[in-house]
């Protein structure tokens, strides 16, 4: 069991280093096959991940300013992300702590961030 965690933990971890690889030397601005936002396509309105590329690109380069312009949002939960993701590997050490940032309350208030996010950015 632990080695297959292992194992998990060490592809993901290559996997994201290698997107990190991509999103440095890849502007998504420029290159014509990086993903588009399929919401923003059908009704031309953001959604709450639209400009997450572009503040990745903007971040790997030190350019806070631009990332914050491509996504606000995205650039202020990074960290709870990291969070998330590191309590996910190491949920075995701290399964109080787990179990918070997992309850109901939690991912509601973290939805309605989301959403807030998302009619906040198409009004302004």
């Amino acid at each position: 069991m632990c080695s297959k965690r292992i194992i998990w933990i060490v592809a993901v971890s290559v996997f994201l280093v290698l997107l990190a690889v991509v999103y440095y030397f890849v502007d998504p601005m420029q290159a014509g096959w990086m993903p588009r936002c399929i919401w923003k396509s059908i009704t031309g309105t953001d959604c709450p991940g639209c400009g997450s590329q572009r503040m990745a690109h903007a971040l790997m380069h030190g350019d806070l300013r631009a990332a914050w312009q491509a996504n606000a949002y995205a650039l202020c939960i990074l960290p709870l992300i990291v969070f998330m993701v590191w309590l996910e590997v190491f949920r075995d050490r701290y399964p109080i702590i787990y179990r918070k940032v997992h309850s109901p309350m939690a991912v509601c208030a973290l939805s309605v961030s989301v959403f807030a996010w998302w009619i906040v950015r198409n009004l302004v």
